[in-house]
């Protein structure tokens, strides 16, 4: 559901860091998670509460995350099994807390540079309401509401308008954070507009060169296990966090259990490059698979971070054109304003 709970990345990244540390210094789980429940971030307590219970109970950590639905993501619930089954828990949640350390680096570098242009349009609209109020006190009659001065021409004056003004801010803002959970959750719409995206020339290759950077580090973190390749393949895929990779999961996996090479299959996508394709197929034939995956992950790491300038240059051209266009028919109007008071003078 739209409206269930899912863990944040930064809190995400922070757990996995602390049941490392616990998971190595040989801890049971059942007081690791006993102790996250009692003294963990208040936000997550409820749902580590429901864990805690489960293991209470005797049953494994990979058997208790079910009862939390889908406040984990995917890869961390199928990680977490792999982990358990190969008595290697403590080293999968360190791998887990760096995968989400990269993608929590990637979304503040992206942020950063687009605090700028954010800045300017929140000052854009301060500067917009500010007038609003200013004209309320400034009326051409005493006491003649009819005569105020309504340079923005939209019936917007003083206090009573700043209040329409605001919560219309208000309005839109929750509006456009209902559409960034909706991206972040996968829901239909956005999957389509990533695709839809994917195809814009430049915004596309970036996007693709960040989905990609995601993918080569998750599966080398999937390869590293002895997870079977019908399940890494999807959460790999998965994990890329761009729809236009997740939805070639399961093909991906039936190729491989009808027999083709990873590579092969990843090729009958056509998603991915020939250079990654290539090293994929040199790294299968050598059986150094994992070790090609973790140099071409660094290369991608690279290429993500330039991608990531692209992305916010793009954002940023946006930002700056609403801005624009928000000053210049703020100019015009206040133009158009003053033209017909001198009309009205002669």
């Amino acid at each position: 559901m739209f409206f269930s709970p899912q863990i944040r990345l930064k809190p995400l990244a922070q757990l996995c860091h602390r049941l490392a540390t616990a998971t190595k210094a040989g801890i049971q789980d059942r007081k690791i998670w006993s102790s996250e429940a009692e003294r963990g971030p208040r936000s997550q307590r409820q749902q580590i509460s429901l864990i805690s219970e489960q293991l209470e109970d005797r049953k494994s950590l990979s058997e208790a995350l079910p009862v939390t639905g889908k406040y984990f993501p995917p890869l961390f619930r199928q990680m977490v099994e792999v982990g358990e089954k190969s008595g290697q828990l403590d080293s999968t949640f360190q791998r887990l807390a760096s995968h989400y350390d990269r993608t929590l680096k990637a979304k503040r570098d992206f942020m950063g540079q687009l605090s700028w242009p954010l800045l300017q349009l929140g000052m854009s609209i301060l500067v917009v309401g500010l007038l609003i109020w200013i004209m309320g006190i400034m009326p051409v009659n005493r006491g003649a509401e009819a005569d105020r001065i309504d340079i923005l021409g939209v019936g917007l004056i003083g206090t009573s308008g700043l209040i329409i003004y605001v919560n219309v801010l208000l309005i839109v803002g929750i509006a456009i954070l209902l559409a960034i959970e909706a991206a972040r959750r996968g829901v239909g719409w956005s999957r389509a507009l990533q695709r839809m995206m994917m195809r814009i020339p430049i915004l596309g290759g970036a996007l693709k060169t960040l989905a990609i950077s995601r993918f080569t580090w998750a599966l080398q973190l999937v390869l590293d296990t002895p997870m079977d390749l019908r399940r890494a393949m999807p959460l790999a895929l998965e994990a890329a966090g761009n729809d236009s990779f997740a939805r070639h999961g399961y093909a991906v996996a039936d190729r491989i259990e009808n027999g083709q090479t990873i590579h092969a299959s990843l090729a009958a996508t056509g998603l991915f490059p020939t250079d990654l394709l290539d090293s994929i197929a040199v790294g299968e034939e050598s059986g150094r698979l994992v070790e090609t995956m973790e140099r071409v992950s660094a290369e991608y790491q690279v290429r993500a971070s330039s991608a990531i300038s692209v992305l916010a240059q793009f954002a940023g051209y946006g930002v700056w054109l609403l801005v624009s266009a928000f000053i210049i028919g703020l100019i015009f109007q206040i133009f158009s304003f003053y033209v017909g008071q001198i009309n009205s003078v002669l």
